[in-house]
């Protein structure tokens, strides 16, 4: 009768530890191809779509286009090709922008930006390499710190068109805001299809 009585106690043991692994999986995040989180909160983020000069991507609907494409406070040298802004932002300091490189290479694109970001004074957080829309890609996040404040920024190194045609996408924000606009960023960089 023991024997019994354990046997029956150890298999709702193991069917309980079961279903409690099963249910730990099916609601853990899913990675996608990228190895990035795939946020479900994309998907549901309203959003409106930008076709022109050679790109096209999604942008979260609320945010405002900058009109000012020479920005080199903001992008470095040289206009983007596109850029908005988050108006819920107070201080102005959350936006992306997507401008050509005319570099030869992905190779040549990361090893000038890296001596472009040390010169500011800013240091890389990650990089990795991805793909996005069949493209290869890198992503490296960034720091800093503005009149005291902490950045952070999301940069993503398209390669469009091997030897040939080259992106940045740049979204930039506080520290503070980051993890809260990562979303809206990605939304941008996995829509982005260039020419």
């Amino acid at each position: 009768m023991k024997k019994i009585l354990f046997a029956v106690l150890s298999l709702i043991l193991i069917l309980f530890l079961f279903f409690m692994f099963n249910l730990e999986v099916i609601n853990s995040p899913r990675l996608d191809d990228n190895n990035h989180i795939n946020n479900s909160n994309i998907t549901h983020i309203a959003n409106m779509t930008y076709a022109e000069n050679g790109v096209t991507f999604n942008y979260p609907a609320e945010w405002k286009q900058i009109d000012n494409l020479y920005n080199k406070a903001r992008w470095g040298v040289g206009p983007a090709t596109a850029a908005f802004e988050d108006p819920s932002d107070p201080d102005n300091e959350t936006y992306f922008y997507i401008k050509p490189r005319y570099v030869t290479s992905l190779d040549e694109m990361m090893s000038t930006y890296r001596v472009d970001i040390a010169n500011l004074g800013q240091e890389e957080v990650s990089s990795r390499n991805i793909t996005v829309n069949g493209m290869r890609a890198v992503e490296f996040i960034k720091s800093w710190h503005k009149e005291g404040i902490p950045k952070q920024a999301l940069t993503i190194h398209y390669e469009v068109v091997p030897g040939s045609v080259y992106y940045r996408f740049g979204g930039v924000t506080t520290l503070e805001r980051y993890n809260e606009t990562l979303p809206k960023f990605e939304l941008v960089v996995y829509s982005f299809q260039g020419q």
